[in-house]
């Protein structure tokens, strides 16, 4: 007679070793995720200070990027002298990343350039932290 398929006690030992592999894996994939994360993040501030300055440019009027808490910044368009409502829906960075104490506010003027450089951090955990600098002809770099 030839026995086809797998006993009860195969398939709980067998569940019970993936569910052991499974546990191991995990908390690591997550310690591997954190440079990707931190990379997602700076990429995406960089991208959206960009999209302002170019904005700025296109429709001749200034526009700055408010940074509201440690995870979330809106880009904003000047309606009239120092007054300025938000452009964009409320961006969110990557559940980890965080931004430093303090960052500056880049107002490009409506030829893309700012009155003064910006320097600001973008931390996250296990994976370090970069900066952002955008210099006050618009160029954004990323150390």
């Amino acid at each position: 007679m030839e026995d086809r398929g797998a006993s009860l006690l195969e398939v709980l030992i067998s569940a019970a070793l993936f569910s052991v592999v499974l546990g191991i894996a995990v908390p690591n994939l997550r310690a591997l995720s954190a440079p990707w994360a931190l990379s997602g993040a700076t990429n995406q501030i960089v991208a959206d200070l960009q999209v302002a300055r170019q904005r700025a440019i296109a429709r001749n009027a200034r526009f700055r990027v408010t940074f509201t808490a440690p995870r979330s910044y809106v880009l904003e368009v000047a309606t009239s002298p120092n007054t300025f409502v938000a452009d964009t829906a409320v961006q969110k960075l990557p559940t980890a990343a965080t931004i430093g104490a303090n960052p500056g506010t880049p107002i490009f003027d409506t030829r893309g350039m700012l009155a003064a450089g910006v320097t600001l951090s973008v931390t996250v955990p296990n994976a370090g932290t970069r900066t952002v600098t955008i210099n006050v002809l618009g160029k954004t770099t990323v150390s």
